[in-house]
């Protein structure tokens, strides 16, 4: 018998294409589906597959009334994503032309740019607003650095809490809007130095690479571009909270679209990222997304890691979305101390699957304090 999980990435493989077939549920298998879609923000694209199908369950002559609730509910939760899609696009819009009115570029990471990848960008489960931000007249970053920070607390009404790659507490129509001075990071000293530099060498062509977001052309990364900063935001949400299917999602897209180009570009992927330290949990993903999601096997940029890719998937399947339902981390508490504690434990789970980076992260979170302590 398939498990429920299983039956999940049948209704997630159904609504992105991969698959044509899903498999006969019970309501009770159907509402569980709902609740997996909803732990990882996935309930807008997984109904796609609802809708496409106008499966019911077999036991439905028990469960009508109970049904029909779900289906309610459900289209509710469309309605209100495909809603704070249109506000997000439109937020987007407005807060770009208001940065560059006060002599700032903009381009925007994940998001909005990342629902622009689907095929029906809408149903996206949406956050907050990350733009990548720089004066027109660039000058030396760590001057850019304290121009972005001054420049982000002058204008907002919250305290702002500035960390290495971005500065928080700025507000857009309710919408809150990371502002970035760098795209990402890593906790080992040495890739780090080399991602940022991957980083300022291609920061030109992402703040001219322009998409339709809104009624507004707004600057948005590469497909190769993304290919590295995406999968560098991932790795470190796995070491700091956890990641979840939505994020893997985006993924998927961003291989996918970047599938499409043909590989013009013929980069060695394997080089790249072995040297940026990104290619194992590059492999990881795409294990997950070939085996789960059926994504073609050809658009993987490096060989796959099953092993590598069934721990992270185990992490993402306890963990919810950005490790929000991740019931290990219960008995460590909320305080300040408890998430500390709940990293520790983190970092001893990954040390096995990616150690440079798990033996970096108590070193890097010390180093990171005296940097926010010295710019907070």
């Amino acid at each position: 018998m398939r498990s429920l999980t299983d039956k999940f990435f049948s209704f997630l493989r159904f609504a992105i294409g991969t698959s044509h077939s899903l498999p006969t549920m019970t309501y009770a298998e159907m509402k569980g589906i709902y609740d997996i879609a909803k732990k990882q923000s996935l309930l807008g694209v997984i109904f796609i597959a609802l809708d496409k199908s106008g499966l019911k369950p077999i036991d439905i002559d028990k469960h009508q009334d109970e049904f029909e609730d779900l289906l309610m509910e459900w289209m509710g939760d469309k309605v209100k994503i495909a809603r704070r899609n249109e506000k997000l696009n439109n937020d987007v819009a407005e807060v770009t032309d208001w940065f560059a009115k006060q002599g700032y570029e903009t381009c925007l990471l994940k998001g909005q740019g990342n629902a622009l990848l689907y095929p029906t960008p809408e149903l996206r489960t949406c956050g907050d607003i990350d733009l990548w931000v720089r004066p027109k007249e660039c000058k030396d970053l760590e001057e850019n650095i304290s121009n972005i920070i001054s420049f982000v607390r002058k204008n907002s009404s919250s305290k702002c809490r500035a960390i290495y790659h971005h500065v928080d507490g700025l507000e857009w129509n309710g919408t809150e809007v990371e502002v970035h001075y760098r795209p990402h990071f890593m906790q080992d000293f040495v890739n780090n130095a080399r991602l940022q530099r991957y980083f300022l060498d291609n920061a030109n062509e992402q703040f001219q690479n322009f998409a339709k977001i809104g009624d507004k052309d707004v600057a948005v990364p590469t497909p190769s571009f993304n290919i590295v900063f995406q999968i560098s935001h991932i790795y470190q949400h796995l070491f700091k909270e956890g990641i979840g299917l939505r994020q893997v999602l985006d993924y998927y897209y961003v291989l996918k679209s970047y599938a499409e180009l043909g590989d013009k570009e013929n980069i060695d992927w394997k080089k790249t990222l072995t040297y940026l330290g990104l290619k194992d949990i590059t492999a990881a993903i795409e294990w997950i997304l070939i085996n789960k999601f059926g994504m073609n096997a050809e658009w993987a940029i490096v060989p796959t890691d099953e092993n590598r890719g069934k721990f992270i998937l185990n992490e993402i399947l306890q963990g919810g979305n950005f490790g929000k339902y991740d019931e290990r981390n219960a008995r460590f508490g909320h305080s300040k101390i408890g998430k500390n504690l709940q990293r520790l434990n983190r970092d001893l789970r990954l040390v096995r699957y990616f150690p440079s980076e798990a033996l970096s992260e108590p070193i890097f979170r010390l180093w990171h304090a005296h940097w926010r302590y010295k710019r907070n």
